[in-house]
């Protein structure tokens, strides 16, 4: 990747990844490291979120020590700030060398706050709980009905509900 094509700073987002092994009291240490990595190059940082504990979606493979290590799960934070491209191949040596970052990746990103929600369930959750609303539905409705007439009316309950709350 050249980085020296362009001069002119730029906002990127860093999605890493932090080894699980490490105890829950040195995260704080850790991502300040990261963050540290970024404010040597930027003094321009527009949102963060602190690593949180997750699963990954696939098994990771890290050298440490010599020897490969498997991840299944990691420590997840991302950080957006305002940098030159050349100042992101400095940073990507920095977070290479760091011995509690598992991945990363850098990428270019609009300044807004492009943030939607912080989950969304997954299709296997949603055929899941598709299925189980069918199921009560039969119980208590004629077998004639149509499994999207039976579950719209649950959903559009609950979405009423959930609406509620947070005006309330």
């Amino acid at each position: 990747m050249d980085h020296n094509e362009h001069t002119e700073p730029r906002v990127y987002e860093l999605g890493y990844h932090l080894v699980p092994t490490l105890a829950e009291e040195q995260i704080p240490a850790a991502s300040g490291a990261v963050r540290g990595m970024i404010e040597r190059i930027s003094k321009d940082i527009i949102a963060e979120e602190l690593p949180v504990f997750i699963d990954l979606a696939y098994q990771i493979v890290k050298t440490v020590e010599h020897k490969n290590k498997r991840f299944d799960d990691a420590y997840f934070g991302w950080i957006k700030f305002e940098a030159t491209p050349s100042d992101i191949a400095t940073l990507e040596e920095e977070l290479k060398k760091d011995d509690n970052v598992l991945r990363y990746l850098v990428v270019k990103t609009p300044r807004e706050n492009t943030f939607i929600s912080k989950k969304f369930p997954s299709s296997n959750a949603k055929s899941r709980d598709t299925e189980m609303l069918a199921e009560v539905a039969e119980e208590e409705a004629p077998a004639v009905v149509a499994e999207e007439a039976v579950v719209a009316p649950v959903v559009k309950d609950e979405l009423d509900k959930a609406i509620e709350e947070l005006v309330a």
